[in-house]
């Protein structure tokens, strides 16, 4: 046997394999009714996770992952027409941001079941029209937004968000895009009207025994997703995953290290991260799946002054640079590898607080005791400083540690008693007014899309360690005028 015909031998038998599993098992359908689709990881999870949608183990699914990778193909041209192949009573409504879009799925789901290949493995679910339909076969619909199966009770109904669905009952509900652009998006008044069709012609015609499957790129944090999430959190399940890798192996879902690509072959590294450079907001919405409210969340972007570094050169004269340390987890979490570390390098000048440089680091304990004198040290760090490190973590070994080999001040702060978001209202006013100056870097937009974009961020160390700092570098009160109350200021 030649190599040539051992490789179509193989493709052979790996043909036949997909068409022995594919009634059952949804990942390999993709496979049997497109030989050419070449599934990623991020596939073959889409599509257990939609089988689970139809065999109900999962009533109501949310899937977010970046434009262009293959959701569309998976959930609303695939899955319908596996789904009635499985049952062919099924009620199955596609709903997308125009008819035209939704009607482009219901024709591309009805050329599936009118193949061959298709037939092969459900005979008994086609549509009128098709090579298997008999010829007497009369009284069975079949449009370009609308067809039944022949034989039996189930439909598929294509519609637009905005469209009519009176008297249609639903099984299972696919929600694909319904926002078409960032000027949608944008729009209150669109959103509002998503909002109300949602609510009082989609949900209306969901039965106890529905299940929903939502697809769609984050565009807004008031989208459509973000409301319904905010109004009932607990009955749906979230598969979120991000063109750029954030957190080692997905949180488990993967074997990507912080920092990869999702689909590298298609969308690499370089042209995603182009990409941001040119809208970090929108890459952060549309790729990342974090949108964020205009300006911020609890904190805005335009509280923060920024000053050039010759300008604070040369008004910090002999201020000490002091530090402040959030120390990751030692121990490896389940899913992932250890959350990063950051630190912040601050000082007071009157009644202004500097931020000069924050990064975060992925560090084990040697190497972050080393990196830490180092990081001090180029950033104007001197015999004045002092090094403020929470007590949590590894925090005390690292106070420990640095007391015992280095001649660094380093000082424990108070341990914390209410949650971050608490802690980082406290300090919001004084942002808000305008005390806490940035120096202009390259690390400014990472600080502020975390800080400005909290609590929907995958790291907070920054939030952390600024509220340290304005705690730290303001005692009292005392840049508060005295005719200000402070309970009164800080209350929310």
């Amino acid at each position: 046997m030649t190599e040539v015909e051992r490789k179509k031998e193989i493709l052979k038998l790996m043909r036949k394999r997909a068409r022995l599993l594919a009634p059952n098992d949804f990942a390999h359908f993709l496979a049997y009714a497109n030989p050419k689709y070449q599934a990623e990881w991020f596939h073959q999870l889409i599509a257990h996770r939609c089988q689970d949608v139809l065999e109900g183990r999962i009533k109501n699914l949310m899937v977010f992952i970046p434009p262009q990778h293959g959701k569309s193909e998976i959930i609303s041209r695939m899955f319908p027409a596996w789904a009635l192949g499985r049952n062919p009573d099924l009620k199955i409504v596609s709903c997308s941001y125009s008819s035209d879009l939704s009607q482009q799925f219901s024709r591309s789901v009805q050329r599936i079941i009118d193949t061959k290949d298709y037939a092969e493995i459900f005979p008994d679910t086609f549509i009128s029209g098709s090579m298997v339909a008999a010829a007497e076969v009369k009284g069975f619909v079949r449009n370009v937004d609308f067809f039944e199966t022949v034989g039996h009770r189930g439909f598929y109904k294509a519609v637009g968000v905005g469209g009519s669905l009176t008297g249609t009952p639903v099984d299972i509900a696919i929600i694909d895009d319904p926002v078409k652009d960032a000027a949608e998006a944008n729009s209150t008044t669109y959103r509002q009207r998503v909002w109300d069709w949602y609510n009082t012609v989609l949900s209306t015609r969901l039965h106890n025994e529905s299940r929903q499957l939502f697809i769609m790129t984050r565009w807004h944090e008031d989208d459509l997703a973000g409301r319904i999430l905010r109004a009932e959190p607990n009955e749906w399940q979230v598969l979120s995953i991000p063109a750029i890798c954030e957190v080692e192996r997905d949180n488990g879902l993967s074997r990507r290290k912080i920092g990869d690509a999702l689909w590298p072959q298609r969308h690499s590294l370089e042209k995603l991260e182009k990409q941001k450079t040119r809208a970090p907001r929108e890459f952060s919405a549309l790729y990342q799946q974090r949108p964020t409210i205009e300006g911020g969340n609890i904190v805005k972007r335009d509280w923060f002054p920024r000053i050039s570094l010759a300008d604070f050169t040369a008004l910090r004269f002999r201020e000490p640079m002091h530090f402040y340390l959030d120390t990751a987890y030692n121990k490896r979490k389940k899913g992932q590898d250890n959350d990063p570390s950051g630190i912040l390098a601050a000082c007071r000048i009157n009644n202004q607080i500097y931020v000069y440089k924050a990064q975060r680091v992925w560090k084990e304990m040697p190497d972050l005791l080393r990196f830490i004198p180092e990081f001090m040290g180029s950033n104007l760090g001197n015999e004045e400083s002092i090094l403020h490190v929470e007590p949590k973590a590894n925090g005390i070994s690292v106070v420990q540690m640095l007391h015992e080999l280095s001649t660094l001040n380093v000082r424990q702060t108070p341990t914390p008693q209410d949650d971050k978001e608490v802690r980082l209202r406290v300090v919001s006013p004084r942002i808000e007014t305008g005390r806490v100056t940035l120096v202009e870097g390259s690390w400014n937009d990472d600080f502020l899309d975390e800080v400005c974009g909290f609590p929907t961020q995958p790291h907070d160390e920054f939030v952390d360690i600024l509220g340290y700092a304005i705690n730290d570098l303001y005692h009292n009160g005392d840049d508060l005028s005295p005719d200000v109350d402070i309970d009164d200021l800080f209350s929310y």
